[in-house]
């Protein structure tokens, strides 16, 4: 195997060095969240994620295929307790559902958005929606996780995962 050539860089006077840095200076890193890339994002871009979010759970209560059409990417997959969805296989669920679903309301909490890059970000929730199905009160909790991207100028859900919580 021929040897590869190591590239060699002119040596600086001590001064035009980097100094070194001791790891003491850097504040403990928050053990309780989990470390992400961090990415250049304002505040609004997360809010935005978040209020796109709500959106979407209450459209899907009410099967308003308009506004899932909207938020769901054309290439959109979802996974749940109850099978692998597609963009129009969710859209057709939610259409269906909301004829036996009254009085509901749907209320998601506890969000976490990191942006891998300016045009892609993951979203961690939990939700609970309650109303009646059928005319019987129900309760419903879970936990999703949603990969977000941005698209010609527009977040979009690629990809989403629900996760029930259980009840006690």
């Amino acid at each position: 195997m021929p040897e590869q050539a190591i590239p060699v860089t002119e040596a600086k006077p001590v001064t035009e060095q980097a100094k070194p840095t001791t790891d003491q200076a850097k504040p403990a890193p928050d053990q309780t969240k989990p470390v992400g890339e961090k990415v250049a994002t304002t505040p609004s871009a997360e809010q935005e994620l978040i209020a796109l979010d709500k959106t979407w759970g209450d459209a899907g209560l009410k099967g308003d295929s308009a506004v899932l059409e909207r938020i769901l990417a054309d290439d959109f997959i979802g996974n749940s307790p109850t099978g692998v969805a597609t963009k129009a296989q969710n859209i057709a669920e939610a259409k269906t559902n909301a004829a036996d679903i009254t009085n509901a309301t749907y209320v998601a909490d506890e969000y976490t958005v990191r942006f891998l890059d300016p045009n892609t970000a993951v979203m961690t929730h939990r939700a609970v929606e309650k109303g009646l199905n059928k005319g019987k009160e129900y309760t419903d909790q879970h936990r999703s996780m949603h990969v977000w991207v941005k698209r010609d100028g527009r977040w979009q859900v690629l990809a989403s995962q629900a996760s029930p919580i259980p009840q006690k």
